[in-house]
């Protein structure tokens, strides 16, 4: 047990810390019984709940059982007094709520005339009502913890059932896609609806839209959330904010890498002998910044105001052949070419810097109201493109700004209803340039010079309309509520408009053969005024929930969500006759509306005391559809935009060099669609008329029980299964035949140099691109959880170990233009791991102060996971279906199956080192070094590389090794050192 001697008259108080059922979105309950010494509930007590750093003050009463509750609490620390006539009065009991809490606290009143004793509150380390899974990391963790970039969401991959999904970086949480996780910050949407993820960070490399120093703390909630929480097939991340508070308080740190303590990474050696390395060069990391906030009329209003800032570097080991280096000599004979790769090649940094800026106001009209209104503000100026292949000027500027506005209205009408109202707007502006003008050049297995293929210009708008009510009694509550969001989505993305050029080898590059030449043009207007979308869209949400103790070891809760997202009704194109010369547009976007219901229930078993909790829950939880497939629809359907592939029979046709005419420095590029130009055998893309939004049914139990006091052991089993997972598919292949090693071959043609050409059914298009909703995943998970937490203790830990198998039939996180799976017209064929599969995954972290000898606070993070699986593919089309990208390579000639390969294993300590230095009780100066991937693991792995394909129609035959290769995953040691001055 969790114990702390407190000041009062009279009284021994039981606490036993729990969340609720009915999670509150941003604020927290206390509840209890009042009872006299003999456990007779004590009815008609007063109890009054203070919170001792803004002065909030709320009242309620005892009911016949001695039960009371008070919703709507914002977080932080409370004084609670409890006053009854023929008691002795209860004061000053001092507990803390965190986000979602109940925290019950359980007081035995003494009768008026007994001895004056001393008050012991005990706080029971398992959570005694929540059905949730969830995980918070506190604001302790938030301090205490080494953060990478500080980013706040870093710390969510320390909860169990946490990945970090490998196509786009986002939180993949309990097995479901990345793209489907919902981040919400003060109650607040903080979800790109355009690209999924969260706001400000759909590339990946903005470090963070909101200071860490402005989080007071957050869950992780990975199953059994409340009907009021949607939007998310898997989980989400729920934070807030800080406050102002009636003491002046704040922060001025800086934190840096120095250069000298940055590890340069593992040496590969490849097959050839070769090495290579990722070199520290000029790397620079600097975040410094301050916050301060205080009251501007004591009790009542209040400020909090914080800034962040970011200046990075990080050098690009730029090579041409990455892995594999190519030799490159200008001087021999047919190889004059090279002389350009060897003018645009050389390494280079790459830039991420940021500007955050955050303020808070809480104004308390009246004990019963609270009002909050927060402005947040991120700019961030970075590039995209840069790899270890791709020359300096093929990148492309990322300006990323994003706002934020959050206003709340907190309302106490009576003792039993409560009213939550809340209104936020975010903005997100994302431009793009390219710094290089001239088209692309891509060398296969070499890499790329030129104009970046995907430039845009890009802004999304959401404004959301949170409107809840709930009325309570300490043994029932019942929440509803509507959420109502208008979206707004402004884009120009015509990738490869610029003009892009495909070498199939060095040799054809230097030969100046192409293989094709890809440029988008506008079909009825310049193309950057025919590919401008412009629209809006409405998701919309209606929940109730209620939750009743049935029984003082029982609770249940029974809910149901209904979630509406109307598309943009903008036409599109009905591909219902796939051989239409051309296709009409008459379609529309299909509209979602699903219901989800949910049960759950917590049980506290008689016959152990209350000390084992099992807790369970099912329901469904549906997801969204990311708005940049409804890019797609718009933009690519063969009247605004439309690609066209020369091939090199066209060269002279339309007068693009080829051969000893190409310009390698300055590569032709098509400045007006050329006059006979017929757009035919372009890409189109559509909806399926039946295409819906993705849900997940999900089943979780679990059970946790405090050993020796303080050690809490747990185990939990969970199982989901999503359904109407989006996936692409080409309506334009014919029926394929297997060759004799059973690899589908679709209708084509083979050149005399062994290279497939499809033959579309429809002459008219190229690929006949549909969204479906089709794809299924299946994920079940173990985890076996240890915490120690104890005031007073100068040791703190929390570990899970999880075990999970997860397979789905795509996994498509939000590819909206490719097709990744070989046979998409035989879906079951595909099932497989699932791209966010991790068999085993172990995570935590421990903290140790030395109080008695250096009064540093040691702290160590623990991130473990077995291999990532991939499949392994050629870089050339072998089946004959124009998709160079998704054939796998045969072993012994026998198909094995998608993602039957792994990735090797990635174990990652980061310790934190901190000591601090008091001036004054409240103002300090804390020191700190941070050690990221403490051990500097050499997390390198064979994996394999595919062969080069002559002739595609007798790969499978001829059946070449796969050539292993050594590769390396994580980032190399980096050392952290920083200061951070509070008061």
């Amino acid at each position: 047990m969790r114990s702390r001697h407190l000041n009062s008259s009279t009284l021994v108080a039981l606490l036993v810390a729990a969340a609720p059922l009915m999670a509150q979105g941003v604020s927290a309950q206390l509840g209890g019984r009042i009872m006299d010494t003999k456990g007779a509930a004590v009815a008609g007590a007063t109890v009054t709940i203070r919170n001792t750093e803004t002065g909030l003050t709320r009242t309620t009463q005892t009911n016949a059982e001695g039960r009371y509750l008070a919703t709507l609490l914002p977080v932080g620390p409370y004084s609670v007094t409890v006053t009854k006539a023929g008691f002795q009065t209860a004061s000053n009991v001092k507990v803390n709520l965190n986000l979602g809490d109940a925290a019950p606290l359980a007081i035995r009143l003494a009768p008026e005339t007994g001895a004056v004793v001393e008050v012991v509150a005990a706080a029971s380390q398992v959570d005694s009502e929540r059905a949730s899974a969830a995980a918070i990391v506190s604001p302790d963790n938030l301090t205490n913890l080494p953060v990478f970039n500080r980013n706040f969401t870093n710390l969510a991959t320390l909860a169990p059932q946490v990945v970090v999904d490998s196509s786009r970086g986002n939180l993949a949480i309990a097995g479901q896609r990345g793209v489907n996780t919902s981040i919400n910050i003060d109650g607040g949407d903080n979800n790109e609806p355009f690209f999924g993820g969260a706001t400000g960070a759909a590339e990946g490399k903005t470090p963070f839209t909101i200071s860490i120093e402005a989080i007071r703390e957050y869950q992780v909630v990975t199953d059994g959330a409340s009907a009021e929480f949607g939007r998310m097939g898997g989980g989400y991340v729920n934070a807030i904010t800080k406050n102002g508070t009636n003491d002046l308080s704040g922060s001025l740190f800086y934190y840096m890498r120095p250069r000298g303590w940055v590890e340069a990474g593992p040496t590969l050696r490849q097959p050839n002998g070769s090495t290579t390395t990722n070199p520290v060069g000029d790397f620079q990391q600097e975040q410094f910044g301050f916050s301060v906030g205080g009251p501007i009329v004591k009790d009542k209003l209040f400020y909090f105001v914080a800034y962040d800032a970011q200046r990075y570097k990080s050098p690009i080991n730029q090579v041409w052949g990455g892995n594999t280096p190519v030799a490159l000599d200008p001087t021999v004979a047919g190889q004059a070419n090279d002389a350009v790769l060897l003018a645009k090649g050389g390494s280079y940094s790459n830039k991420l810097d940021s500007d955050v800026y955050f303020i808070r106001f809480d104004w308390n009209p009246t004990i019963d109201q609270n009002i909050q209104f927060r402005v947040n503000h991120s700019s961030f100026k970075g590039v995209t493109g840069a790899s270890s292949m791709a020359a300096y000027e093929n990148l492309a500027s990322d300006d990323v700004k994003t706002d934020a506005y959050v206003l709340q209205w907190n309302w106490v009408i009576n003792g039993n209803w409560m009213n939550e109202f809340r209104i936020s707007h975010t903005k997100d502006d994302m431009p793009r340039s390219t710094y290089s003008k001239i088209p692309e050049v891509s060398i296969s297995n070499v890499g790329y010079y030129g104009a970046y293929p995907f430039d845009r210009t890009y802004s999304t708008k959401r404004t959301q309309f949170q409107e809840n009510i709930s009325y309570v009694t300490p043994t029932f509550q019942v929440k509803a509520g509507v959420d109502y969001n208008d979206i707004n989505v402004s884009e120009f993305f015509a990738g490869n408009w610029q003009g892009v050029y495909q070498f199939s080898s060095l040799a054809n590059f230097r030969a100046g053969n192409w293989s094709y030449y890809r440029q988008n043009f506008g079909l009825n207007s310049p193309v950057q005024q025919a590919g401008l979308f412009d629209t809006s869209y409405k998701q919309l949400a209606a929940f109730i929930q209620t939750d009743w103790r049935l029984t003082d070891t029982f609770k249940l809760g029974v809910g149901v969500r209904w979630d509406r997202q109307e598309n943009p009704d903008f036409p599109i194109l009905d591909m219902s006759n796939r051989l239409a010369t051309t296709m009409p547009v008459t379609a529309k976007i299909p509209t979602d509306s699903q219901f989800s219901p949910r049960v759950s229930f917590t049980w506290t078993p008689a016959f152990d005391q209350g000390k084992t909790v099992v807790r369970g829950s099912v329901g469904r939880y549906v997801s969204t559809t990311p708005a940049v497939f409804l890019y797609q629809a718009f933009a690519a359907n063969g009247i605004r935009t439309g690609s066209k592939d020369f091939q090199p029979g066209e060269a002279a046709t339309y007068g693009i060099p080829r051969g000893a005419s190409f310009n390698a420095s300055n590569p032709y590029w098509i400045s007006a669609m050329p006059t006979g130009v017929t757009l035919s055998g372009f890409n189109i893309w559509s909806f399926s008329p039946d295409f819906k939004n993705p849900y997940t049914d999900r089943v979780n139990i679990g059970a946790e029980r405090p050993f020796f006091g303080d050690l809490v052991l747990g185990l939990s089993a969970t199982y989901a299964k999503a359904q109407q997972l989006e996936r692409t598919a080409d309506l334009n292949l014919g029926n394929p035949t297997p060759n004799a090693s059973g690899r589908l071959i679709y209708p084509s043609t083979i050149s005399a140099s062994g290279a497939y050409t499809a033959v579309r059914p429809n002459a008219a298009y190229g690929t006949m691109g549909l969204y479906l909703s089709d794809a299924t995943s299946q994920y079940h998970a173990y985890t076996a959880s240890m915490k120690y937490h104890k005031d007073g203790s100068p040791f703190d830990a929390q570990l899970y170990y999880t075990y999970a198998i997860n397979k789905d039939s795509d996994s498509n996180e939000r590819n909206y233009s490719g097709i990744g799976i070989q046979d998409q017209g035989r879906l079951g064929a595909q099932w497989g791991y699932a791209d966010t599969d991790r068999r085993e995954v172990l995570t935590g972290y421990f903290s140790f102060l030395d109080k008695e000898v250096t009064g540093i606070l040691t702290s160590v993070s623990i991130r473990y996971q077995t291999g990532t699986p991939y499949t392994l593919t050629y870089g050339t089309d072998v089946n004959g279906d124009a998709n160079s990208t998704n054939d796998r390579v045969f072993q012994n000639g026998v198909d094995p199956g998608r993602n039957t390969l792994r990735g090797g294993s990635n174990l990652t300590f980061d310790l934190g080192l901190r000591r601090d230095f008091f001036f004054t009780k409240r103002i300090k100066m804390t020191l700190s070094a941070d050690v990221f991937n403490l051990l500097n693991r050499q997390d390198t792995y064979l994996s394999y590389r595919a062969p080069s394909v002559g002739n595609a129609s007798t790969i499978d035959a001829v059946n070449p090794a796969p050539t292993p290769q050594q590769t390396w995953i994580g980032a190399a040691r980096q050392i952290q050192i920083g200061a951070r001055f509070a008061f």
